[in-house]
């Protein structure tokens, strides 16, 4: 007997006899495909299937048994297998990227992403996906004229989940990787819970997704985002102590209010051999205690598991690290040389990760850590225990968070929703840059523009599954940025209010860079992005102050050639109601709709208020004022 399970405009349909499982709204079939699970040597397994109503929209739980007399290894359950779609090559996807880095955008099913560099493939895509189909992970969304219909997994302890989207034609594959773990006679396992949901807009429906894994994963979401200064986007691995300090110095001079003051790259001999000093770094707690002095937290980045070839900790432990069929270290990507992964679920590597973060928090007092390079724990490979990729990752990550208790993590080149729970912050898209974009690099690549483009995309996760991290920003005029770029990047990160970093030397930061950057604090709850399933860069940025019915908009130009862009207060505030409305970088007040010509990707930032609130910057996220410490 078919089973079938509606709410909202969604309802889906599972016929055991014919194994058709099928999505439906107002009478389309959105997609219609199979239900499978596979040992990994391809043989099925038997499967169950529940539906249930949820949130206006349907939940699909599969069932795998191995029914047979010996143990078997799992490999994937499809919980929708190569499903038909109503869907053509010139619709809507929205994919989301595997880790922090990958891109995340709604783009044409035709029009990909540049491929990745070979030795950057490891790093930036799920290397078990396959090359034939366009991968989104956890979460995904199609739209077009039949409709729309957007599909997110629930449960992230245990798959790292993606879906596989074929374009011509245009099919669909929900995917729990098995991963090769042993299923015994008799053993049940479940898919994780798959929401299906064809009643909301693409951005409705991330929104609502976030709030129910969030809720499930028991997600960290700290008050306030942190504000801080970081050495890499100037220093890089050249930094030391000395020049810490001398921006410890130059901050208090200016007396902009920042928390934190982050350590980045270079203070370690090695990628593995983080309590080992380089050149320039002799005393790491006299150096946390003189951050602490001046008024901040001391923070600090590591790598936990991503291991440089040449390191101590390979010579010494190569049963650490993940191996190949072969017995071969798996390759994790380039950075210093060949580097490879740890395996996080051997016993000497979780008592080294405890032993680590213990003097890292405890000995050296760091509050702040920057944990980068975390797929490396997810990677394919030979591992001690007998888990899937993403139970070995999260038990990495519970380590630490066990190790360093309420300390403040920041993820970054992770994947994003198996460590909702673990971490408090996630850096959302891929490194900033000293320039906008370079032609021909991949959108994973260090760019301004990439960076713009996921912080954009993942807005739906700020607040709900952590704080967003869309990284620093760059003030100085030494860059080849220009000053609409650096403009359109502070409004972006004021208004969406995840944590709000500056990488530049203090010394070299001019007037208007330091105008600019105290105009974005203190940082504002959240802004909501304006736009996300429609195009690849959603335009507005809109910020609300509830306490008086303000509000904020950001309407950006990312064309590569100037454009007219106008902002009507009557589309965010009452029409009915006389507002003021000022303009940023200019004197007086509006009482109507602006229309600007707008630089090639810059920004045209309008406040509107009540008129009896005249809008006072002061107020906001923008106070041109520091406080001293």
């Amino acid at each position: 007997m078919t089973e079938r399970a509606s709410a909202g405009a969604t309802a889906v349909a599972y016929d055991p006899a014919a194994d058709a499982l099928s999505v439906v709204t107002g009478g389309t079939t959105l997609c219609s495909g199979s239900v499978s699970a596979t040992t990994t040597a391809g043989e099925p397994l038997p499967t169950t299937v529940s539906l249930a109503a949820a949130d206006d929209a349907v939940d699909v739980t599969v069932t795998v048994v191995n029914d047979g007399d010996e143990p078997v290894a799992l490999g994937d359950i499809a919980v929708i297998d190569e499903a038909d779609t109503a869907f053509a090559a010139g619709d809507r996807l929205y994919e989301h990227g595997y880790q922090s880095w990958t891109p995340t955008a709604t783009t044409r099913l035709d029009e990909p992403f540049r491929p990745e560099a070979p030795a950057a493939v490891p790093q930036m895509t799920d290397v078990a996906a396959p090359d034939d189909a366009r991968t989104s992970h956890a979460v995904t969304a199609l739209s077009g004229d039949a409709g729309t219909v957007t599909l997110g997994f629930l449960d992230h302890e245990t798959y790292l989940t993606r879906f596989d989207v074929g374009v011509d034609p245009v099919t669909l594959t929900a995917v729990c990787p098995g991963d090769g773990v042993s299923l015994a006679p008799g053993e049940r396992r479940q898919a994780a819970r798959l929401r299906v949901d064809a009643t909301r807009p693409v951005d409705a429906a991330l929104a609502a997704l976030a709030d129910a894994v969030g809720e499930r994963l028991d997600a960290r979401v700290p008050a306030s985002a942190p504000t801080g200064w970081c050495s890499w986007y100037h220093y890089f691995t050249d930094v030391t102590a000395d020049d810490v300090r001398d921006n410890v110095a130059a901050l208090d001079e200016w007396g902009v209010p920042l928390d934190v003051v982050q350590i980045d790259d270079g203070y370690e001999t090695a990628f593995g051999d983080w309590r080992t000093l380089a050149a320039g770094f002799d005393d790491m707690r006299a150096l946390r205690d003189d951050i602490a002095a001046a008024g901040h937290t001391a923070g600090l980045w590591l790598a936990p598991f991503y291991v440089q070839a040449d390191s101590r900790l390979a010579a010494e432990h190569p049963e650490w690290l993940l191996a190949d069929a072969d017995g071969d270290p798996v390759d994790a990507g380039a950075r210093h040389g060949p580097m490879y992964g740890l395996d996080v679920t051997h016993p000497g590597a979780t008592a080294w990760l405890r032993e680590t973060f213990r003097t890292v928090v405890d000995e050296w007092g760091i509050d702040y850590l920057k944990l980068d390079f975390l797929y490396a724990a997810a990677l394919p490979g030979e591992r001690h225990a007998d888990v899937t990729r993403a139970q070995a990752y999260r038990h990495g990550l519970a380590t630490i968070r066990e190790a360093v208790g309420d300390t403040f993590v920041l993820g970054c080149g992770a994947p994003g929703f198996p460590s909702v729970g673990l971490v408090d912050a996630m850096r959302v898209g891929p490194d900033t840059a000293p320039y906008w974009r370079r032609e021909e690099e991949a959108a994973s690549e260090p760019a301004h523009e990439n960076a713009v483009r996921n912080v954009l995309n993942r807005q739906f996760c700020h607040r709900r599954l952590w704080l967003n991290d869309p990284d620093c920003q760059l003030v100085r005029t030494t860059t080849d940025l220009t000053d609409a770029e650096r403009r359109s990047f502070a409004a972006l990160v004021a208004l969406t209010g995840g944590t709000n970093v500056l990488s530049d030397k203090i010394a070299e930061i001019d007037d208007a860079g330091r105008d600019l950057f105290e105009r974005t604090l203190p940082p504002v709850g959240a802004g909501e992005v304006v736009g996300v399933g429609d195009r690849e860069f959603p335009e507005r940025v809109v910020c609300r102050r509830p306490a008086d019915g303000a509000v904020a908009v950001a309407a950006f130009n990312w064309r590569d050639e100037a454009a007219t862009v106008r902002v009507d207060p009557s589309d965010h505030l009452d029409a009915a109601e006389t507002v003021a409305v000022d303009v940023f970088g200019e004197d007086g007040l509006h009482d109507g709709a602006v229309e600007r010509v707008v630089r090639p990707h810059g920004v045209v930032l309008v406040h509107a208020a009540p008129a009896t609130d005249a809008p006072d910057w002061s107020a906001r996220a923008t106070s041109r004022t520091p406080r001293r410490r």
